[in-house]
């Protein structure tokens, strides 16, 4: 089968296996490695350290249930955009669809590119951090080029190489640690005392989160959709969850809240602090296969969107040209030129902060949708259903409302920015909608 011009579709070959690695592979990355730190910084206190990854977990959890279903039901490519369309329309697909691309995505993209400089000169004894990463990015540019097999049979490597790192920094931190990150709270800074605090936590914490549902992105190219993609989204889920849990409770024996404070890379403190600085070292080069692993499904998602975008009219019709090799290649090299001006142009932490607001903002209209769907298309065939309807999807959108409120209150800035930026692509798509009608 072809599409315009043409051009091979995208091809269905995706395993639940791969899908997994894409999920877990995806969250994985900069978030657990980079935040730690931070989120110690705003907090101060164990227990609400891991009281806040805890609701992280919840709230992606129950995110993840609604979307499962509306990924079974509607396996095309483009993930949450397909479901903002299918509810909304057109005018709410192109807000969904762009601020993917242009912020959630390439945010995210950009920020592991930083990261990945910021550990690779730290490793080096110094170097450009712009130059690392803009190397970084086009590096996976190359990569991607070579195709969907290349990319996925990287992904699942990559993936399986960073649980075995990150589960044996958890175990060393547990078995070498004496707890005393419990016992021994950090006095919060005046200017992170109360609400404030907990947002720029949580949006750290989301941050180390998202992605959960990136694997739906690539749902055209997942064998038997409709039983795979809910296996997929709530295994990946699940195992992100768990293993950012048992990290965590590893970080904070092995370290006090004070000592994890503004660190870029607990995880090499606490391994340095009980096996020495030569291991503290390894760990960075750890970091650094469990970075390239995540930025990797970047580059694997990110194109698939455009592809969604412009097949249905809203984006470039370039952007649907789809190699031999199954990559959409014209979408690819603009995604590539996304997360490069933002990676030798941003800073880690706020490139996070307003990629959450934005993130939390979009997901939770798409959420919405969830309801428009279950009453709009009743007969739509859904392999999978969410338990205890209504009131399981209604908790899932509360938590993420209250969650953003909370944002706004405290960031009123950052919230103008983000309202700014949501309301020019509002304007776009009611004038790209009003073009295709």
């Amino acid at each position: 089968m072809t599409i315009a011009g043409g051009a091979p579709e995208l091809q269905r070959i995706i395993r639940v296996r791969d899908g997994l690695a894409v999920a877990v592979g995806m969250v994985i990355g900069a978030g657990i490695l980079r935040t730690p730190g931070l989120i110690a910084q705003y907090l101060g206190d164990a227990r609400f350290i891991l009281g806040v990854w805890v609701l992280g977990g919840i709230i992606a959890g129950l995110s993840t249930l609604l979307l499962a279903e509306m990924a079974a039901a509607l396996p095309t490519a483009g993930g949450k955009y397909v479901y903002a369309k299918a509810a909304w329309g057109p005018v709410m697909a192109f807000i969904a669809g762009w601020a993917e691309l242009l912020v959630t995505r390439g945010f995210s993209g950009a920020s592991k590119a930083v990261v990945i400089a910021e550990y690779s000169t730290r490793l080096a004894g110094g170097g450009r951090i712009p130059i690392v990463a803009a190397a970084v990015v086009l590096g996976f540019a190359v990569l991607h080029l070579g195709g969907l097999k290349v990319g996925t049979r990287f992904q699942n490597f990559s993936t399986v190489v960073k649980i075995l790192v990150l589960v044996a920094i958890a175990g060393a931190g547990l078995l070498a640690g004496d707890a005393t990150g419990f016992s021994t709270p950090l006095a919060v800074a005046p200017e992170y005392a109360g609400l404030l605090g907990f947002a720029l936590a949580y949006q750290a914490v989301s941050f180390a989160y998202y992605g959960w549902e990136d694997a739906a992105k690539m749902s055209e190219e997942v064998r038997d959709p409709g039983r795979s993609l809910p296996r997929i989204l709530l295994g990946g889920a699940a195992a992100v969850a768990t293993l950012y849990l048992l990290i965590n409770v590893a970080f904070v024996f092995a370290l006090t809240p004070a000592e994890m404070a503004g660190s870029p890379l607990v995880a090499e403190d606490a391994i340095a602090g009980v096996l020495g600085g030569a291991a503290g070292k390894a760990v960075i080069v750890a970091g650094l296969i469990i970075l390239v692993s995540s930025l990797n499904v970047n580059f694997l998602g990110m194109p698939r969107v455009a592809f969604a975008l412009a097949r249905d009219g809203l984006a470039p019709r370039a952007f649907t040209r789809v190699s031999s090799r199954g990559t959409p290649t014209v979408a690819l090299l603009f995604v590539t030129a996304t997360i490069l001006a933002l990676a030798v142009s941003g800073t880690f932490e706020f490139l996070i902060r307003f990629m959450m607001l934005v993130a939390i903002s979009v997901d939770l209209v798409v959420l919405l949708g969830f309801f428009r769907l279950r009453r709009t298309q009743p007969g739509l065939v859904r392999p999978m259903r969410v338990p205890g309807y209504p009131w399981v999807p209604a908790l899932a959108i509360v938590l993420q409302l209250l969650v953003l409120v909370t944002i706004v209150v405290t960031q009123p800035v950052l919230a103008i920015g983000g309202g700014v930026m949501l309301g020019g692509l509002s304007v776009a798509g009611v004038v790209v909608a009003k073009r295709e009608a």
